[in-house]
């Protein structure tokens, strides 16, 4: 089957955020509900900080990749500019699991835990529908994002990996990725890799 990679935009965040809730089951901010991650995708699409693309077979979203130049930011974006609607759900996240309330504080210091560089951009999420898996359609959206970031002048991209996802971990790795350090959140060891993408590794 053939797809085609664009640019993500607005009309591509109901489906992003399915492709995430599906993509990451039990993780944290799947745990926050569908609306959340709706709020969440449309704010990528909405804000100076991210850039993103998508995989398309017709009209059809099949693949997507985001990220942003400072995902600290992005999450304050969030809450200021759609946290009134965003009050409703979180709140019935916590009420129903109380854990979900120290697992938010973690988030708001997880830039401080990755410490991305000056210069680098964070892959925040990567995935493609399970039916299209083997297509090569997360290699394209991954390199898609790459290219991407080197278009816009930055020497590295990062990205964070559960250890526990070894199948993400040996993707990143194939791709040339170096890991710079671990770190714990969620009750879960990370790993933050990084990739140099500045002139010299053209």
């Amino acid at each position: 089957m053939a797809y085609e990679i664009i640019p993500y935009r607005r009309e591509h965040a109901t489906v992003s955020a399915k492709l995430h809730a599906a993509g990451q089951p039990g993780t944290f901010l799947t745990s926050l509900g569908p609306a959340f991650l709706r709020a969440l995708y449309t704010q990528i699409a909405e804000s100076s900080l991210c850039f993103g693309y998508v995989a398309v077979d017709g009209d059809e979203v099949v693949g997507v990749v985001t990220g942003a130049v400072d995902a600290g930011a992005l999450f304050k974006e969030l809450v200021l500019k759609r946290g009134h609607k965003l009050i409703l759900p979180v709140l019935g996240s916590v009420l129903r699991r109380p854990a979900q309330l120290a697992r938010i504080v973690q988030t708001l210091f997880y830039p401080s835990q990755v410490k991305p560089e000056p210069g680098e951009t964070e892959m925040l999420f990567l995935s493609s529908r399970a039916d299209r898996r083997g297509e090569g359609i997360g290699y394209a959206l991954y390199w898609a994002f790459i290219e991407g970031s080197r278009a816009r002048g930055y020497r590295a991209v990062g990205l964070s990996v559960d250890v526990s996802n070894t199948n993400a971990v040996r993707f990143h790795e194939r791709q040339g990725m170096h890991l710079v350090r671990e770190f714990g959140i969620y009750g879960r060891t990370f790993r933050w890799y990084v990739l140099p993408i500045g002139p010299e590794q053209s």
